[in-house]
């Protein structure tokens, strides 16, 4: 294999950990609060933060991911496009957090104001959380490059290409008999 590939795949591993390892850090000891106050919360018609919840689920499919390629489970391949989506899928569902009233749209109440940052658009929402809160910013970072490496690597790994090249055989095989 070449080296290139093989540090690529290493370093977009890494990543990875390192969003997973955040979102369970952030996530699971908000979602243990919320699951032993959840029935107050409820009784009085207010929902819990979500985000508890979906980042211990995000950190746990991120995990998984490994796994299910050493198993033959998924393929490499569908493998790159999973970290593909869901790297994106954790940046777009963080600007949408945040233009969105950080959830107001959850419960039809106005947005809250909050007194560290303010929300501008979309790219002035980026940088004010880079500058704000910059553990925001590096995991949001951490995902863009983990997501462009996995593009890289969808293109570039030889593995891939041998799937490809094989899954193409075999359907010129099955069509020929």
């Amino acid at each position: 294999m070449e080296r290139r590939v093989t540090v690529a795949r290493a370093v977009a591993a890494g990543l990875v950990f390192v969003t997973a390892s955040y979102h369970l850090w952030w996530g699971f000891p908000r979602s243990l609060i919320y699951l032993q106050g959840l029935d107050s919360l409820l009784s009085q018609g207010l929902p819990p933060d979500p985000r508890p919840f979906l980042f211990v689920g995000f950190a746990a499919v991120l995990l998984a991911g490994p796994y299910l390629v050493t198993r033959d489970v998924i393929s490499l391949r569908r493998a790159y496009q999973l970290g593909i989506v869901l790297m994106t899928l954790s940046i777009l569902a963080w600007i949408g957090w945040h233009e969105g009233g950080h959830g107001a749209v959850l419960t039809g109440a106005p947005a809250p104001e909050p007194d560290s940052h303010s929300h501008g658009g979309v790219l002035y929402t980026i940088y004010d959380h880079y500058v704000t809160t910059p553990t925001e910013g590096i995991i949001k970072t951490t995902e863009f490059l983990a997501a462009t490496l996995f593009g890289w690597l969808r293109w570039r790994d030889p593995a891939v290409n041998e799937e490809q090249r094989d899954a193409t055989v075999e359907t010129e095989h099955t069509t020929s008999e």
